[in-house]
């Protein structure tokens, strides 16, 4: 290695030598400790713990071993397109604290690398934060609070550790329950992902749809029941809306007029393949999966969950993008379409574009990423998914 090489690598190993030095305290380690007691004991995450000492198992501790507390202050990595204000957002602090903490100078020149202290936090995340809302790739780490305050999330989040429960998770945190973590992150079921990000708090929503007429476009093996029962109408309503005059024959492609009789919230892809992907790593842990992933097959036709307006961008994560602003209230969006079909004014089950691998998903399985926004917040779509029969 080149002289000048080493000489930088022993300055930067010798600069985080000192900020574990100076934001942390020495515990020795007693007959009958485990971890998750020290870490309770001394008010610090388990995953924080074992970050700071570089443990590969956390569940082998001997007494006498000298392990390092970190307190409750923090470094954070400047990311690429980071700002003061949405590292402060991310940590539950201030711009203000910030600047007076890490002496800057200029508040508008950070660079990426650069390494910020963050004082007195105490959530698990460390990673920078790519502050989304509707209309986003959906793989961010998310904004923290509408501009009118009607929703609001802290952006305390926690890194979700091999053999960790729910229960393991909310007792690291002082006020959060199990509850407000299955509710901030749509978990149905009690399972979680190791390497996960789980929101501490915030928002939730299982969106029933818009009352009023729809459409609808007919999949194979439909029944009109079905489709009235999924409307909550009825058959007769139904067939006499759209000059039927055998109810049991109706065949795929067919766009039926729905008319009102009940909330109207219809699955985006139809017979799509999926599971409960909130929260997981995308890019190495620099961001996080901001919705459901719905696998089928190329070029299957995409519905409006709801009636509203949608319109559509490209970029290079999401590629070809729809984003509907749902008359329900909820902003939806999609990414990774292969074509769209219209735009402008739709009813609840119009086709609105069709399945692809655009964007980052180029190489992968065809998929449809569902995104749901309340307030400009990411929420969890997979309770909405599920409660309207989508699986």
């Amino acid at each position: 290695m080149p002289f000048d090489r080493r000489v930088r690598a022993a300055v930067v190993a010798t600069a985080l030598t000192l900020l574990v030095a100076i934001f942390s305290v020495d515990y020795t380690v007693r007959q009958g400790d485990t971890l998750g007691r020290i870490a309770r004991d001394n008010d610090v995450s388990l995953s924080d713990l074992v970050a700071a000492n570089n443990l590969s198992n956390p569940d082998l501790i001997r007494p006498g071993q000298v392990l390092v507390i970190p307190t409750k202050d923090r470094i954070h990595m400047v990311a690429r397109g980071d700002s003061l204000y949405r590292i402060a957002a991310t940590y539950g602090t201030t711009v203000a604290t910030l600047i007076k903490t890490n002496n800057l100078a200029n508040p508008n020149l950070i660079y990426p690398g650069q390494q910020l202290v963050v004082p007195g936090t105490t959530g698990s995340g460390s990673v920078g934060s790519g502050g989304s809302s509707g209309g986003s790739d959906g793989e961010s780490n998310g904004p923290n609070q509408k501009p009118d305050g009607s929703y609001t999330r802290s952006g305390r989040y926690h890194i979700v550790q091999k053999g960790e429960t729910l229960e393991e998770i909310a007792a690291q945190y002082s006020g959060v329950s199990v509850k407000d973590i299955t509710t901030a992150n749509g978990i149905t079921n009690q399972v979680i992902y190791t390497g996960t990000r789980l929101f501490l708090d915030g928002p939730t929503l299982t969106a029933t749809g818009t009352t009023g007429s729809g459409t609808y476009t007919v999949q194979r093996g439909d029944r009109l029941g079905d489709i009235a029962t999924r409307y909550g109408t009825s058959i007769s309503k139904i067939a006499s809306s759209n000059g039927i005059t055998n109810v049991n024959l109706i065949r795929a492609g067919q766009r039926l007029e729905v008319p009102g009789g009940g909330n109207t919230w219809v699955c985006p892809v139809a017979d799509a393949s999926f599971f409960n992907d909130w929260g997981f790593p995308r890019a190495g842990g620099t961001r996080f999966h901001e919705g459901n992933d719905l696998f089928t097959t190329y070029s299957a036709p995409i519905l409006a969950p709801v009636s509203g307006t949608v319109g559509f961008k490209t970029g290079p994560l999401g590629g070809l993008q729809f984003n509907l602003k749902g008359s329900d209230g909820v902003e939806y969006i999609g990414s990774h379409l292969s074509a769209k079909e219209r735009d402008g004014r739709v009813n609840a089950g119009d086709i609105i574009g069709y399945v692809g691998t655009s964007g980052n998903a180029q190489g992968t399985h065809p998929h449809l990423h569902f995104g749901m926004y309340l307030g400009g917040l990411a929420i969890n779509p997979y309770p909405t998914l599920i409660a309207n029969g989508c699986k």
